[in-house]
């Protein structure tokens, strides 16, 4: 029985690995000469959590803590777990944690909810990511065939949002490139040059001259109005300063401007390999927007108004995306050993020899 008992966990498990996280799977003979050769120094029962406090018993018997955890009570002997209408405890023999990415969320639009296995919710802020891990626990207890699964653990690691965008933009003031970077989707440093024409007086003569005009700026960015009407959509508030070159003379114009950009995201790839790139559908994306600006005239420049208005329209493309954390996609950590299980171990492995 005890032989079999071994042999479902080790198929179950799929994957074994030593005290540190590991990408690449051992199969169950490697784990055993681990444990045999003494490599895993993992008997302490400390090790084992054993702050739980009992909830409920599963359909097999097995007591649980409210999230589903493996209700386990430390004895002077070691852990042991108290099945259901049974007096004795029994020994737990070995616990690891299975733990594999779920998704990568990236809150672009506004806050994203969520939803937990108990009925709540974590909430990613927007302008934020995160990499939503998802963890379970598995235990082996001493003549239990099969093995106890706690209920997915959820953890994330969040990570501020940074994008640096390229595009082109054309309007009352030219034509020309734009660069923007964007900080945690609310903070934006923008510049853009463009170029055109227009008639001026140069040497007396009223004649048709380049206008050059480089301007940079930032501003705050906030989630738009009617997303279910026109898609997502964002509002960019800020301040900037125009340098434009006419006909000879140049000057700085202070001023404002007001923006609403449409988002729109890549779709994700079929043949991507989401083990190795866990980029989401949205990391990728690209935007139309108008521009509004307001600038203070400076004689000398231009016609010389007090005040110049101006619109753009545009389109941006996200070239450098966020920074996703480094992690492992799925991963087994062994959190305890008994020295029963390993002796229990070497007793099959001894029996195999004397066969062979």
């Amino acid at each position: 029985m005890k032989y079999n008992q071994f042999l479902i966990v080790f198929l179950v498990a799929a994957v074994f690995a030593p005290p540190h996280l590991v990408s690449e799977p051992l199969s169950a003979a490697e784990l055993s000469r681990l444990i045999l050769e003494g490599e895993l120094d993992l008997s302490s029962p400390a090790l084992v959590d054993t702050t739980g406090e009992f909830a409920r018993y599963d359909d097999a018997g097995f007591p649980e803590t409210a999230t589903g955890r493996l209700f386990v009570s430390l004895e002077s002997y070691g852990p042991a777990v108290r099945l259901r209408d049974e007096g004795a405890p029994y020994l737990l023999y070995a616990q690891y944690t299975n733990e594999q990415r779920d998704a990568v969320i990236l809150a672009r639009d506004g806050d994203f909810s969520d939803p937990l296995p108990d009925g709540t919710a974590y909430t990613v802020p927007f302008g934020f990511g995160a990499v939503k891990m998802n963890a379970v626990d598995v235990s082996l207890v001493e003549g239990i065939v099969v093995p106890h699964f706690s209920d997915n653990r959820k953890t994330y690691i969040t990570f501020p949002l940074f994008d640096l965008y390229g595009g082109v933009v054309t309007g009352s003031d030219g034509f020309g490139p734009s660069v923007r970077a964007v900080f945690r989707e609310r903070y934006t440093v923008n510049a853009r040059v463009t170029v055109s024409s227009a008639w001026a007086f140069v040497d007396g003569r009223l004649t048709r001259s380049p206008i050059g005009s480089f301007s940079t700026g930032a501003g705050f960015r906030f989630p738009g109005v009617l997303p279910d009407l026109i898609g997502p959509n964002l509002i960019t508030v800020g301040g900037d300063v125009a340098f434009r070159v006419l006909g000879g003379g140049a000057g700085f114009l202070p001023g404002a401007f007001a923006e609403i950009e449409r988002v729109f995201f890549d779709t994700v790839p079929e043949d991507r390999d989401f083990r190795l790139d866990p980029r989401p559908y949205n990391y990728r994306v690209h935007s139309v927007y108008a521009r509004l600006t307001g600038h203070l005239g400076v004689a000398g420049i231009g016609s010389g108004d007090g005040f110049r208005t101006g619109v753009s329209i545009g389109y941006r493309v996200n070239v450098i995306g966020p920074r996703i954390p480094e992690h492992e996609f799925k991963s087994t950590k062994i959190v305890y050993v008994a020295d029963e299980y390993r002796q229990d171990l070497q007793t099959q492995t001894d029996r195999r020899q004397r066969r062979e």
